[in-house]
C-alpha cells in the first residue's frame, strides 16, 4: 500500500509542480497566541509564498537546544533573549549575514530598535519579535487603605525589622501614595499590614513579588539584585553587597509573612499568580505587561480576566532596592534603582533550515507593522518597529490599556541596557541562584536573614559553584581607590 505522503508527491509530480515548501516553526505562545496565529496571521504568508506552516508551541525555554539538535527539522524559533547566546554557542542558529544582503541587514537596523542585542561574536544573529518588562500591580482599594492605616502597626512593624537590622524602619520613613515611588521598605509595610487583615478568615501574606516557579524565575530573582544596585558583573561574582542584599530582604520577607505563603510553598508560576487574584490571595505582584493585561482582561470570552473589579487594578513602576541595613543616621546602607532587565523574544533561523530564506521572510513577515499592531493590541505586546514606538498612544486609545503601555514604557526608559547576563551558561547560572535562594530565603532549608550569614552561605556554597559553571568568565573583583 503507497502511503499518502508518497502518493500526493507522484500527484504533484505528475501534474507537473512540486510539493509546498514546509517551514516549521516553533514559539512560546499561549493557546489565545497560538489560535491567533493560524487563524489570521499565518494564512497570508503560506498563499503568498505556496508554502506550508507548520507551527508548534513550546513552554520551557531550557529544551530549546534538544528540541532543535533531534526529530524533526525546525527551521524558525523564537527564544528568550536570555537563552540567545546558548543556542549560537551550540551552533543552533545561523548568522543573517549569510541569509540576507548588507544592505538588506542595514534596513533592518532601521527597521527594528535593540537591534544590537541579536549580535554575538561579530554577526546579527538574531531579528526581535517584542520585549517585555515587569511592573508592579496592585489593588488600588487595598494600597489606599494600607497607606491610611499602616501606622497603627508601626510599633509591630519595627520589632519585625529590628530583628534582622537592628534598627527597624529608616528614622524619617513614610509610606508613599504613590506606589511608583516606592521602595523595599514601602513593600515591607505594606505587606506586613496586609498579611495581619483577615480575609474570609485567615491572615497571611498578600503579595507575590514574582513567580517562584516556571522558566522566568531565575529572572526575577536577578531583577532583584539589579534593584538592589548590583550590576551585570556582580551578578556573576554573586558576593557583592547588592547581592547579599536581594538575598537578605526575601529571606526577611518570607520569615515575616510578607509574602503569600502558598507562593513560597508551592512556587507559584504566572498562572497561579493570576489565580491568585482571582481568588483574593493576591493584593499585589509584579508581573510583566503582557501579564497585566491578562489579569485585568478585557470582558471577552478569550480574555476574561481575573479581578472582581477590574477598574481597582493598578500599574506602578519597579520598587527602588534598598539594604535591609540602616547606617548611623537611620537611612539604608545602600542605595538601589528601579531598573531591572528588559526581556523578549528574538527570531532565530536554525542551522538546519531547508530553507533559510524562506525562514528569515517568515520572521520578517511575522513582525510587519500590520502583525505587530494585531498582536499588541491582543496581547499587550510592547512592538519592536520603530515606525510604531511613536504611535503607540494611538494603537491603545487611552483608558486601562493605556496605563499599563505608559508604565511599561517608563520602567524600558528605566531599564536603559539592563539585560540578564547574556552567556551560554545561563540555564546553569539561573538554576545555582535557584539553589541558593532555595537554601537561604525558603523555610525548612537554613533560612537566614541575617547579612553575614548569608554572606557566608554564598561564600562556602554557591560561589565556588559560580566559578565553576563560569571558568575563565568569572569576573575579578575591582577593588575601588576611594
Amino acid at each position: 500500500m503507497v502511503r499518502l505522503g508518497t502518493w500526493l508527491l507522484v500527484a504533484f509530480i505528475a501534474v507537473g509542480c512540486a510539493p509546498p515548501a514546509k517551514v516549521k516553526v516553533v514559539m512560546h505562545l499561549r493557546a489565545d497566541q497560538e489560535r491567533l496565529y493560524r487563524d489570521r496571521i499565518l494564512k497570508p504568508f503560506e498563499k503568498k509564498f505556496k508554502c506550508v506552516v507548520d507551527l508548534q508551541a513550546y513552554d520551557d525555554p531550557a529544551k530549546l537546544p534538544e528540541l532543535l539538535s533531534s526529530g524533526d527539522t525546525v527551521d524558525l524559533v523564537d527564544p528568550p533573549l536570555a537563552m540567545t547566546r546558548t543556542l549560537v554557542g551550540r551552533n543552533l542558529i545561523a548568522p543573517l549575514d549569510g541569509i540576507v544582503a548588507p544592505k538588506e541587514l542595514a534596513e533592518l537596523r532601521k527597521e527594528y530598535f535593540l537591534m544590537d542585542l541579536g549580535f554575538v561574536r561579530g554577526q546579527t544573529f538574531f531579528l526581535p519579535r517584542f520585549v517585555e518588562t515587569p511592573v508592579l500591580i496592585y489593588l488600588k482599594s487595598q494600597v489606599n487603605e494600607a497607606v491610611q492605616y499602616w501606622d497603627l502597626r508601626k510599633d509591630e512593624i519595627n520589632r519585625a525589622l529590628i530583628r534582622h537590622n537592628g534598627k527597624g524602619l529608616p528614622r524619617t520613613y513614610v509610606l508613599e501614595r504613590d506606589p511608583s515611588q516606592w521602595d523595599y521598605f514601602d513593600l515591607f509595610v505594606v505587606g506586613y499590614y496586609w498579611s495581619n487583615k483577615e480575609v474570609q478568615g485567615q491572615r497571611r501574606g498578600r503579595m507575590a513579588l514574582g513567580p517562584l516557579g516556571g522558566p522566568t524565575a531565575p529572572q526575577v530573582i536577578m531583577d532583584k539584585c539589579y534593584q538592589n544596585g548590583a550590576g551585570a558583573e556582580a551578578l556573576l561574582r554573586m558576593n557583592d553587597e547588592p547581592v547579599v542584599d536581594m538575598f537578605q530582604w526575601q529571606s526577611v520577607l518570607i520569615r515575616e509573612g510578607a509574602l503569600n505563603p502558598n507562593l513560597v510553598k508551592s512556587r507559584w508560576s504566572d498562572a497561579e499568580i493570576r489565580e491568585g487574584f482571582r481568588s483574593g490571595e493576591l493584593f499585589l505582584s509584579e508581573a510583566t505587561q503582557m501579564e497585566a493585561f491578562l489579569i485585568h482582561g478585557n470582558g471577552t470570552p478569550e480574555n476574561p480576566g481575573f479581578l472582581a473589579n477590574p477598574e481597582d487594578m493598578g500599574v506602578a513602576m519597579m520598587p527602588k532596592g534598598a539594604s535591609v541595613q540602616l547606617n548611623d543616621r537611620g537611612a539604608a546602607l545602600r542605595e538601589g534603582r528601579r531598573s531591572v532587565g528588559t526581556r523578549g523574544n528574538w527570531w532565530g533561523v536554525t542551522r538546519r533550515a531547508r530553507d533559510p530564506k524562506l525562514a528569515f521572510q517568515l520572521a520578517h513577515y511575522l513582525s510587519n507593522t500590520q502583525n505587530q499592531i494585531l498582536e499588541s493590541t491582543a496581547f499587550g505586546m510592547i512592538p519592536v518597529r520603530q515606525d510604531l514606538l511613536g504611535e503607540m498612544g494611538l494603537m491603545f486609545g487611552g483608558g486601562w490599556t493605556s496605563d499599563v503601555f505608559q508604565m511599561a514604557s517608563q520602567q524600558l526608559v528605566e531599564n536603559r541596557f539592563t539585560v540578564v547576563p547574556l552567556i551560554e551558561e545561563f540555564t546553569d547560572l539561573g538554576q545555582n541562584y535557584l539553589n541558593a535562594y532555595q537554601e537561604i530565603c525558603l523555610p525548612g532549608s537554613g533560612q537566614k536573614t541575617r547579612f553575614e550569614d548569608i554572606q557566608k552561605a554564598l561564600e562556602e556554597r554557591y560561589i565556588p559553584r559560580q566559578r565553576q559553571i563560569l571558568g575563565p568568565k568569572y569576573p575579578a573583583r575591582v577593588i575601588s581607590a576611594r
